[in-house]
């Protein structure tokens, strides 16, 4: 615990339909003690989080009501902090109960909260909300999962509020997380990943890339004061002392307005800025303080004067479309004076990211009311350079090959000489279609259907097609092969110089959710999540005639969420998680594997490929949940980042393929089969 009062660093998180907007919630605060707080609240400051239930929208003054409450409460009981959180969470219940009765659907309310005194931190949650409290690497949770669970009742549907609470000592460093209840899904590996670098800007910007639609959080970073990191103070203001007189002729406003004046400024600020300090006493000392008789009246308007300064420099606007035309003009001025603003910081990240952001913001605002013109469209592509310049992103623009019939989700792709293989999870289906000897087009009009769900193959009902390999050699009488698994045990082989094939695998009982199938050295392997097994089959000259038998024996991994699976050329086996991890594993035993400067973690990745060339030793993986195709090395070192240019295509994206030659790259992504050049 560190010895010294500590003093926090706010960030605001706040995506709405998928776009961060650079404001805070109208539900978030940070509020220091008011002039005339209740006996025992002087040295406190409060943050709050009010958010509602994803499919619930209210007014920024419904919020701003329920956080005025939860503050005026707070700060007007004495007594302990716990009793005084209690007491301003039970306020806040009986109100939503009140408002709840006069409403024909309930509103679903959770609050996060915390209180920072000295080193300490106290936290309280009640309803749908979360804190995360990271000190060094370990991560606390409150709720616990445990507690998830079990359950948690919403704020205002019941006269007693469910509330839980934890104390924290802190020291510098460490951080704190209110959010609502979008980041339950977050690992501790992911949060401690999106927190890796310390700063509170990187911080906002990977956890963005790996919440939902709609998401809002506190991030609090707990530092020492200033005079603790160097900042220098005059002789005079380290002694005792009293202040020289003003001159004649001065200004002789009363030092209470004017620290009244700061001290309201810089809680607009703690509410609405991306990062707050909150340093209301160090800056502006209450009259009992001695040092505020140390403070020449000048220094007072100086004082008031840069805190004006401040709130002008980080506070953003809210933009609201009212009307078409006038608003459109406006957005694009607004635009393009986020730019000016980015290009003048362009030196420093922190500074310049936000105002490309919300450049974005504003000519997306704009391009939903009318069509871009080019000068937008070349504003945008400005836009996204910088932004791409940050994320070290490379910007493609993938050829639609084919798209299948709509409501398909594909599984694949994968090629083998210029043929195409895709499966349809959605009706079962197993297409081949042919491409062109330069790759880029296919030849034939329809796709060709392999199997589907019904089809009887070999005396076998074809249903719930899952993934599918090449089988170069394997345990089939044919060599060159395309292996097709469905969850019924049933594997069906293809080939174009032979007829499709099917035979029941020995022992597939035992599995309980297999994802996803992989070939080694003839032997087939299948990742098993509900069993947390990978199952291998060994092969016979042309057949797989026994049970198979566990990957694992000396260990029991978790693979509940566990996606792919590929193995390279030396046997290591690569597990893809839906939290954004890689396990790695080698004759069963786990081994170390970990990512090496990822611009922003995975977010919800949904397929590996492996591909180990003579030109390229990589592994692609298709993320989703962050809309971008990763490349790292075996190693796990950060290659190359891609991105469509509409930053829509690979939010679909469900599958990736690699040639050498030529070099393209093909993707699936819902129901369209897509590829790109290497060399864009």
């Amino acid at each position: 615990m560190s010895d010294q009062a500590l003093e926090a660093l706010v960030g605001h998180l706040f995506i709405v339909g998928g776009r961060t907007v650079r404001t805070a919630s109208p539900g978030a605060l940070a509020m220091p003690a008011p002039r005339k707080p209740a006996r025992g609240r002087d040295d406190d400051t409060l943050f709050a989080l009010i958010s509602l239930s994803e499919e619930q929208h209210h007014s920024a003054a419904f919020y701003e009501q329920l956080t005025a409450q939860v503050s005026g409460t707070y700060f007007s009981t004495p007594g302990s902090v716990t009793a005084a959180l209690r007491q301003a969470i039970s306020h806040l219940n009986e109100k939503l109960v009140q408002l709840n009765a006069q409403e024909s659907a309930p509103i679903s309310v959770g609050l996060a909260c915390a209180v920072l005194r000295d080193a300490e931190v106290y936290v309280a949650v009640a309803g749908l909300a979360r804190c995360f409290f990271i000190h060094n690497d370990t991560v606390e949770r409150l709720p616990t999962n445990a507690d998830l669970q079990d359950g948690i009742l919403p704020l205002g549907e019941y006269p007693e509020p469910d509330m839980r609470f934890s104390r924290y000592e802190i020291e510098p460093g460490d951080f704190l997380i209110l959010s609502d209840a979008s980041l339950n899904r977050l690992t501790d590996t992911t949060l401690r990943h999106a927190l890796s670098t310390g700063d509170i800007d990187v911080t906002l910007n990977n956890l963005a890339t790996v919440a939902g639609e709609f998401s809002t959080a506190d991030v609090i970073k707990f530092v020492s004061p200033l005079q603790d990191l160097g900042v220098e103070t005059s002789e005079a203001l380290s002694k005792p002392g009293t202040a020289p007189p003003p001159e004649p002729g001065a200004a002789e406003d009363s030092p209470s307005r004017l620290q009244e004046a700061g001290s309201s400024a810089l809680m607009g600020m703690a509410k609405a800025t991306d990062n707050t300090r909150t340093l209301v006493e160090n800056m502006l000392p209450s009259g009992d303080n001695p040092l505020a008789a140390r403070l020449a009246p000048g220094m007072q308007v100086a004082v008031a004067a840069a805190v004006a300064i401040i709130v002008a420099l980080m506070t953003t606007f809210v933009y609201r479309v009212q009307g078409q035309a006038s608003d459109y003009e406006q957005l694009v001025r607004e635009a393009q004076n986020e730019i000016d603003l980015a290009t003048a910081a362009a030196g420093n990240q922190s500074l310049a990211r936000p105002h490309w952001e919300n450049a974005l913001f504003l000519l997306d605002e704009a391009a939903a009311l009318r069509p871009a013109s080019p000068d937008i469209d070349d504003l945008r592509i400005e836009v996204l350079g910088a932004l791409d310049r940050y994320d070290y992103v490379t910007r493609i623009s993938p050829q639609l090959l084919r798209e299948y019939p709509q409501g398909s989700d594909l599984n694949g792709p994968i090629i083998q000489g210029l043929d195409v293989y895709v499966i349809d999870e959605t009706q079962d289906i197993l297409y081949r279609d042919n491409l062109d000897e330069s790759g880029t087009r296919l030849t034939n009009r329809e796709p060709q259907i392999i199997a589907r769900r019904g089809q009887l193959i070999a005396d076998q009902v074809v249903s719930g097609l899952i993934d599918m390999a090449w089988m170069e050699d394997g345990g089939v009488p044919v060599r060159d092969v395309l292996a097709v698994l469905s969850r019924s045990g049933l594997l069906i082989t293809y080939s174009p110089s032979s007829d499709v094939d099917a035979f029941i695998l020995p022992g597939f009982e035992a599995w309980q959710d297999p994802r996803a199938i992989t070939v080694y050295e003839r032997d087939l392997y299948i990742l098993d999540a509900g069993a947390n097994e990978i199952w291998r089959y060994q092969a016979s000259e042309d057949a797989y005639a026994s049970a198979p038998q566990r990957y694992f024996t000396d260990i029991e991994p978790d693979l509940s969420d566990a996606v792919d699976l590929q193995i390279d050329t030396n046997g290591n086996v690569y597990v893809l998680h839906s939290d954004g991890e890689i396990s790695k594993y080698f004759l069963g035993r786990e081994e170390t594997f970990t990512f090496e400067g990822l611009p922003q973690p995975l977010a919800r990745p949904a397929a590996l490929h492996v591909n180990l060339g003579l030109t390229e030793r990589a592994f692609f993986i298709a993320d989703p949940g962050g809309g971008r195709l990763y490349t790292v090395a075996p190693t796990g070192t950060f290659l190359r980042h891609y991105r469509d240019g509409s930053d829509q295509l690979f939010d679909s994206i469900s599958g990736v393929y690699t040639l050498e030659r030529p070099p393209y790259i093909y993707v699936t992504a819902g129901s369209r089969l897509y590829y790109f050049s290497r060399s864009q």
